[in-house]
C-alpha cells in the first residue's frame, strides 16, 4: 500500500471519530498540501482557519472603549504614557545569555504565566536574536499543546485528542514528579489518545533527525506511531514510574510524527528534538496561563531533572508574579518562602546556570465588578512588593531582577499604556496587547544584550 493511500485511510478513520478535537497553527488547517512528499496534518473536525493577515496591513488597534476605564479626571497624570529603557542585567548573570555560534551553541529557556503562554512575548525575545542572524530553534517541547492560550514558538502544527488530561504543578497541595513544563500530560488508551506533531522549520524544511518522547507508562503501555505519511510502527512500553525517553527516527529529518496510546495509559512530560546540526541558540518556552512561582516550588528536584534527559540550560529566565498579585491582601512573607523553595528547586536542577526573574507588569483596576471600588494603585502597589521580593530573595539565588513595571513608569503605567495609540495594554489592565507584549520583548532582549 503507498505511504499516501495509508494516510489517506488513517485521515478518513480519526475524521468519523466524533469525540475528537485537535488544535493547530492557522497555516496548517488549509487543504491538505504537501512539501518533499509529506502531507500537511490536516486535524479531525479541525474549525475553518481564520483570514490570513494582508502583509503591510497593520494589526487591528485594541479598542478600550467601554471597557469601563477610570475617568481621565480620575486618572489625572496616570493618563500619560511613559516607556523607561531598562538597564542591561549584570554582566556576571549576561554569561550564560550571550548569544552563541555553531562551535558553542546557546542553551536558553523560559518559563512562565499566560503572558508568555500566548501573545507575541517569547516570539519577540527569539525574533532578536534572529535579527542577529543567529540561527534558533526549540530542543525540548513541553506537552501543553491543545491547552487554551497557548503558543509553542518552534512546533509547526499539531492535532491533539479530546481525551489527554493535565497535571499542573502549580495547582497541586503538595510536591509531586512532574516534566520539565511543570505540566504532565495523562491519557489512557483509545481513538482520541493521539497527538501528531508537525516538527518542520518555519520553511517548512525538515530539520529533525530523532524524536525523543518524554514519559512514564506506570502499568506499561502500547504505542502505534507513523513518521512522514509512512508504515504504522508499534512500540511496548515497560512499566515504569520514573520518566523515560523513547527515541523515534528514520533515516534522514523527519517532518511529522503521529502518535496514539493503544494500550495502557501514558505521562507525556514532553518532546526532545535532536537535530544533526544544533542552531546556535536553542531557546525553549515553557508558558502556562494562570501559572505561579508555585510550580517550581512544588517540583521534585531529582525526577524534574531526571525528566530532562540530558538537556541542560545556559540561561534560565523566570516570569512569574501576576496571578500571585491578584489577591489585595497579597502576604509578602508568604510569597518570599513560596519564592525561596521555588529558586531552591530551580538551583538544585540548574546550579551553574545564569538567571533572571522578570517581574509582573503593572496592573490597573477597572471601575466595574466586585472590585471597581478599590483604589487605583491597588494592584499596583502589591506588584512592586513582588518585585522587591523578586529582588530580594532572588539575590541570595545569584539571579538578577528585571523591572517590567518600572518599563510601564512604575506604579499606575498600566493606565498610561492604555491610553497609548495604539494601545499597550489588554481590555483587562492586566494583559498587554500585542503591541505592548512586542515592546516588553524589545526591551528585554535589549537588557540581554541581544538588540542594541
Amino acid at each position: 500500500m503507498a505511504p499516501v493511500t495509508r494516510f489517506l485511510m488513517i485521515s478518513a478513520w480519526c475524521a468519523g471519530l466524533s469525540a475528537l478535537s485537535c488544535s493547530l497553527p492557522a497555516q496548517a488547517q488549509d487543504a491538505p498540501a504537501s512539501f518533499g512528499g509529506v502531507s500537511d496534518l490536516v486535524c479531525p473536525n479541525a474549525p475553518p482557519a481564520p483570514p490570513k493577515p494582508v502583509p503591510g496591513r497593520p494589526a487591528a488597534r485594541v479598542n478600550m472603549s467601554g471597557t469601563q476605564m477610570p475617568s481621565d479626571a480620575e486618572l489625572g497624570p496616570l493618563a500619560r504614557t511613559t516607556i523607561r529603557p531598562q538597564p542591561l542585567v549584570d554582566a556576571q548573570t549576561l554569561t550564560g545569555f550571550a548569544p552563541g555560534n555553531s562551535e558553542q551553541p546557546r542553551r536558553i529557556a523560559i518559563w512562565g504565566d499566560s503572558h508568555i503562554a500566548g501573545g507575541p512575548f517569547a516570539s519577540t525575545l527569539i525574533q532578536s536574536l534572529r535579527d542577529k542572524g543567529l540561527s534558533v530553534a526549540p530542543r525540548l517541547l513541553p506537552p501543553t499543546m491543545g491547552r487554551a492560550n497557548v503558543v509553542l514558538p518552534g512546533l509547526r502544527a499539531y492535532c491533539i485528542g479530546s481525551s489527554w488530561t493535565t497535571d499542573i504543578a502549580y495547582t497541586s497541595p503538595s510536591p509531586l514528579d512532574i516534566g520539565p513544563g511543570l505540566a504532565n500530560r495523562v491519557v489512557d488508551a483509545g481513538p482520541d489518545s493521539y497527538v501528531w506533531l508537525d516538527v518542520r522549520n518555519p520553511s517548512r524544511q525538515a530539520d529533525v533527525r530523532q524524536l525523543q518522547v518524554i514519559y512514564s507508562a506506570p502499568a506499561g503501555a502500547t504505542i502505534d506511531y507513523v513518521i512522514d505519511d509512512g508504515a504504522q510502527r508499534t512500540v511496548t512500553l515497560p512499566a515504569t514510574n520514573t520518566s523515560q525517553a523513547l527515541a523515534l527516527g528514520t533515516n534522514g529529518a523527519m517532518s511529522t510524527i503521529k502518535l496514539r496510546v493503544s494500550q495502557g495509559k501514558l505521562v507525556l512530560q514532553g518532546f526532545i528534538l535532536d537535530r544533526p546540526q544544533m542552531p546556535d541558540v536553542s531557546f525553549d518556552v515553557f508558558g502556562l496561563p494562570s501559572a505561579t512561582v508555585k510550580g517550581w516550588a512544588n517540583v521534585n528536584p531529582s525526577s524534574f531533572a531526571q525528566s530532562l534527559h540530558g538537556v541542560s540550560y545556559d540561561g534560565v529566565l523566570l516570569e512569574f508574579g501576576t496571578n500571585e498579585g491578584a489577591d489585595p491582601d497579597f502576604d509578602a512573607e508568604k510569597y518570599a518562602a513560596m519564592l525561596e523553595r521555588a529558586l531552591g528547586n530551580m538551583r538544585q536542577v540548574f546550579p551553574k546556570a545564569s538567571c533572571v526573574l522578570v517581574g509582573p507588569p503593572d496592573r490597573g483596576v477597572l471601575r466595574q465588578g466586585k472590585g471597581g471600588t478599590l483604589p487605583l494603585l491597588t494592584y499596583s502597589r502589591v506588584h512592586q512588593r513582588i518585585e522587591q521580593v523578586q529582588r530580594d530573595v532572588g539575590s541570595r539565588f545569584g539571579c538578577a531582577a528585571w523591572s517590567w513595571q518600572d518599563l510601564m513608569g512604575g506604579q499606575g503605567g498600566s493606565y498610561g499604556w492604555a491610553h497609548a495609540q495604539p494601545s499597550l495594554m489588554g481590555h483587562d489592565l492586566i494583559h498587554l496587547s500585542p503591541d505592548g507584549y512586542r515592546l516588553t520583548g524589545r526591551s528585554l532582549a535589549h537588557s540581554l544584550g541581544w538588540s542594541p
